[in-house]
């Protein structure tokens, strides 16, 4: 085999000249641009002219210690042969062997290396300028004033975010300021650290010299200014660093530029840490245009295109374009290898393709070895680290999301490392950027790249610990998860867990419990305390999942447990909010409410019983749910806690109003909103609703009904504005569902409207099933309403079925009554009563405060059915206004004495219609210009001469009650 090339020699052949010392393939004096494998496959050859090389040696020369098929030499020859090609297309240099090898076959001549150690050097040339550099402007901007000013910077980022890219471009941004003295020098393909200072000798155009290089070096360029780019650092730093640190302190007219995946630590070094390109915001409405603003995006389509992709990124795709450069985390070499994709797999399935390891192996075009792929690019990261660097970084590749120094301990720490050795791990993985650093609220977080994570689970695999890895990250979110289940339980940001726990954490680790390979005991247990987790942010579905799958794992004979509590506490709540009202809903609350007494558990008690409270009103078992606010009530002043004692107020009022005890209701209410003010108390949610919420809905329920329609219109626009604001799809769902019920009885038909849609819209992208099925039975009593009967029955009678097996009584009973008075207007009068007759039955036997208006309704359709007979018509009226009246509910008051009113006109009683109305027009003391009102006072005017455009000036003792009460 023939000797390695002297340093002092250079190889001809055809217009080339290879000069292997300095890594360079000349034509004249311009260098042929060829990555790194290509130099050395042609080296290589050369050195073995005439000698056929078989590719198992070339793959072994030119990638030693990696496993490399084939397909990666052939790659790389083609690369060579275009090269040569590009300057003599004539001659043919290498020549292909079938079954052995090639063999380089044009003739050479080795000639002295152009040296002299004060001139005649052949300095190293800055390669080709990038076409177009894409959102770096800024950091171009910085970089220039820090490459004049501070004299040596170095450009660290991790591999494929742009550092060669941003050095080169700085170099040709500042060529002429430096006579076009601007030199560089790609460190990657050097094997030794010995090589470096040789090869920056070589590239300032400095020949060999006795003696100290380093020293002749520093005075060979100390009077030229000039501009040196050390491209690829980090595999030789420690070289780099003492070359660079002295030449810089020697030569004060030399600037240096350096490119690393970690800080050099030389004296004199200014660091500028390169960020990942800017990314499209975090909006589901995103447009193409506002997509393509990020440079991401914009680099993403660029290089797309030149690839051959000829679409567009239209509206449609714009949040799949914003994901794949959230998922590359805004990575240029893996937007890059990425875009090379879509001509293949198109958007979705690009993003779907980014979703595992396979993303890893996508070729790319770049010429330099270690950006072929992104695993090339982080291979060549991970052989410069240490052993314990490897071990931690794929331990800690289970980690999802941004993650605690504890977490990574809690998963890499064994016999072999201790706290310490892991930290210090997790510190050099930050340094070499393989490891982002977060900061929050004056601590710092860390998080893994995805594009990094899969590799580096990918070397978990192969190691074989991913299993008790696995074990290990499943045990630390379930004791993480059960040191915070502490502390009050009302309030949702008691739980807040981003600096602790990301949520990616505890879906994967409870997919690794209860797989075949997993866990299931300790599944039960991280199922129980994530629970709460789901629950406060609303991912009711997921939560309902789980918690299903860990109480089947539940052994009946063991004793009653904390999990197990929690268990079925989480799942009653689930499946009322997500499906039904239905027995087993209930069954599952009673068996959680004993087990929280069992337990003594009272705060969980209390959910329960709210819980219940609510379950037992939505069936409008009204009875019951008082009996469970009375329970919790008690509970509440047992402890004399403010919070408890307050909602306990608004969760009997709101019962006593559905009840119809509306006068007792309004002043529960009032006491309870009066404390919560006093006291500060916001927000307080038991069994996933904000139950002050709910009071401020019962509020504007009974304001209505006692008579103040102005003030309750009012107090629902706060109670909807509020609700938007918390961000809480089941809170906002109830305060759409029972405001816009208070809106339709005020018959602001638009407004109801609006409430609707944006309530069936919610509950629709929530998988809220009984709140959309709610939403619908409103659209159809808003159809009646507006005078689209037809439509609206048909509405109605649809959603009656879904309404009764979701056990939605409280919704279904007056969307029944709409039913029967939209079934009687299209003539259906006999199906009407019959719908009617039963309502006021079952209402008979279970109090409610929708009475008094079902017997209004049912005498309307007797007027209807038999105008000539209307004794039972004022039978059922003056039912209506006696009810009404004894649940002080003067709203349903001025309705029935509406209806009465209208059916006197026609037995010419006008005068005690006129008389009626008037009387119970005196009890208002606002709400002039809602419907019902403006209604009367136009009865009034048709029946009598007298006018009524303004109130009565009396008041009664009630009504002046009823105005303290408001205040």
């Amino acid at each position: 085999m023939p000797q390695e090339f002297s340093q002092f020699e250079a190889i001809e052949f055809g217009p080339y000249r290879l000069i292997p010392s300095k890594r360079l393939l000349l034509v004249g004096q311009n260098p042929v641009e060829i990555g790194s494998r290509a130099f050395d496959i042609l080296a290589l050859l050369v050195q073995r002219r005439s000698e056929v090389v078989s590719r198992r040696e070339i793959l072994d020369r030119v990638w030693p210690d990696l496993t490399i098929d084939e397909a990666n030499l052939r790659v790389q020859m083609s690369d060579l042969r275009r090269a040569l090609r590009s300057m003599d297309d004539v001659t043919s240099y290498i020549k292909n062997v079938p079954g052995r090898g090639y063999v380089f076959i044009a003739p050479l001549q080795t000639v002295p290396s152009p040296q002299s150690g004060v001139a005649g050097g052949t300095p190293a040339p800055i390669p080709r300028r990038p076409q177009h550099v894409i959102g770096r402007d800024n950091a171009i901007e910085t970089l220039v004033a820090q490459a004049l000013a501070c004299r040596f910077v170095t450009i660290v980022g991790p591999g494929g975010i742009g550092k060669t890219t941003l050095a080169i471009e700085l170099g040709h941004r500042l060529a002429s300021g430096f006579g076009d003295e601007v030199l560089y020098v790609d460190l990657g393909a050097l094997k030794a650290s010995d090589l470096v200072l040789p090869t920056i000798a070589g590239a300032l155009g400095y020949a060999v010299h006795t003696g100290d290089l380093l020293i002749a070096l520093a005075s060979f360029v100390a009077d030229r200014r000039v501009l040196l780019i050390l491209d690829c650092c980090e595999h030789v730093i420690e070289a780099v660093a003492d070359v660079a640190a002295r030449l810089f302190q020697r030569a004060p007219n030399l600037h240096l530029v350096a490119t690393s995946r970690e800080v050099l630590r030389a004296d004199g070094e200014t660091v500028y840490f390169i960020e990942p390109l800017d990314l499209p915001n975090e909006r589901d409405d995103l447009t193409a245009s506002e997509v393509l603003r990020a440079p991401s995006a914009e680099l993403l389509m660029a290089r797309a295109t030149t690839g051959g992709y000829v679409g567009s990124v239209d509206d449609a795709h714009a949040p799949a374009v914003a994901e794949i450069c959230r998922r590359l985390d805004g990575n240029p070499l893996a937007i890059e290898l990425a875009a090379s994709r879509l001509i293949t797999y198109g958007f979705k399935g690009l993003l779907e393709g980014l979703r595992d390891r396979g993303v890893l192996h996508w070729p790319g075009g770049r010429r330099e070895s270690r950006h072929r792929t992104l695993e090339a690019t982080l291979d060549w990261s991970f052989r410069l680290l240490s052993d314990v660097e490897r071990r931690v970084l794929a331990r800690l590749s289970i980690l999802i999301g941004p993650f605690t120094m504890q977490a990574a301990q809690a998963l890499a720490v064994d016999s072999i490392d201790d706290d310490w050795i892991v930290a210090r791990a997790v510190e050099e993985l930050t340094d070499k950027s393989l490891i982002a650093v977060i900061p929050v609220d004056n601590a710092n977080l860390y998080r893994m790249p995805d594009i990094t994570r899969f590799y580096a689970e990918m070397k978990l695999a192969q190691s074989g610990e991913r299993q008790e890895v696995l074990r290990r990250h499943a045990q630390f979110c379930a004791d993480t998860l059960r040191r915070a289940d502490v502390g009050p339980r009302h309030a949702i940001e008691q739980m807040d867990l981003r600096r602790d726990l990301h949520i990616g954490n505890v879906r994967a680790a409870l997919e690794w419990c209860f797989s075949g390979l997993g866990d299931g005991q300790l599944g039960v247990s991280l199922a129980a305390f994530a629970s709460r987790m789901l629950l406060d942010r609303s991912m009711l579905r997921e939560c309902l999942r789980w918690c299903e799958i860990a109480a089947a794992q539940i052994d009946e004979g063991e004793p009653s447990s904390i999990m197990a509590l929690r268990l079925y506490e989480s799942l009653s709540l689930c499946r009322m909010y997500l499906m039904a009202n239905d027995d087993e809903v209930g069954e599952t609350i009673g068996r959680a409410l004993e087990l929280a007494v069992a337990l003594g558990e009272r705060e969980s008690e209390l959910h329960l019983l709210a819980g219940l409270n609510l379950f037992l009103t939505r069936r409008a078992d009204y009875v019951g749910a008082l009996r469970a606010a009375e329970r919790f009530a008690e509970l509440a002043q047992a402890s004399q806690n403010s919070v408890e004692i307050a909602a306990s107020e608004w969760m009997l009022g709101a019962t006593h109003n559905v009840i119809g005890h509306q006068q007792v209701a309004l002043e529960l209410i009032a006491r309870g909103l009066a404390r919560a003010e006093a006291l500060g108390i916001g927000k307080t949610y038991y069994f996933g609703f904000d139950n002050k919420g709910r009071g401020t809905i019962g509020r504007v329920w009974t304001l209505w009904l006692c008579g103040f329609p102005e003030t309750a219109l009012r107090r629902a626009a706060e109670v909807l504005d509020a609700s938007t604001a918390q961000n809480h799809p089941v809170s906002t769902c109830i305060a759409y569902l029972y405001t816009t019920i208070v809106v339709l009885w005020a018959r602001d038909l638009d407004w109801a409207e609006r409430l609707i849609d944006t309530l069936i819209d919610v509950a629709s992208k929530h998988q809220l099933k009984p709140y959309r099925t709610g939403g619908v039975a409103l659209k159809g009593e808003l159809l009646v309403a507006r005078g689209q009967t037809e439509a609206g029955v048909a509405l109605l009678k649809g959603v009656l079925e879904p309404l009764q097996a979701e056990q939605l009584a409280i919704i279904r009973t007056p969307a029944l009554r709409a039913y029967a008075e939209g079934l009687a207007r299209v003539g259906d009068v006999v199906q009407a009563e019959s719908v009617i007759a039963d309502l006021i039955e079952q209402a008979a036997a279970s109090p409610t405060y929708l009475l008094p208006e079902l017997l209004r309704t049912q005498g309307d359709i007797m007027v209807a059915r038999r105008p000539e007979d209307r004794r039972p018509a004022e039978e059922c009226f003056r039912k209506a206004l006696g009810q009404a009246r004894t649940d002080g509910a003067l709203g349903w008051e001025l309705r029935a004495a509406l209806s009465l009113a209208r059916l006197w006109r026609q037995t010419e009683r006008a005068a005690d219609g006129a008389e009626l109305l008037q009387q119970i027009l005196s009890g208002f003391t606002e709400g002039f210009k809602t419907a019902d009102l403006v209604d009367a006072r136009r009865m009034l005017q048709s029946m009598s001469s007298i006018g009524h455009d303004e109130p009565p000036r009396g008041e009664s003792r009630a009504k002046s009650n009823r105005k303290k009460l408001v205040r």
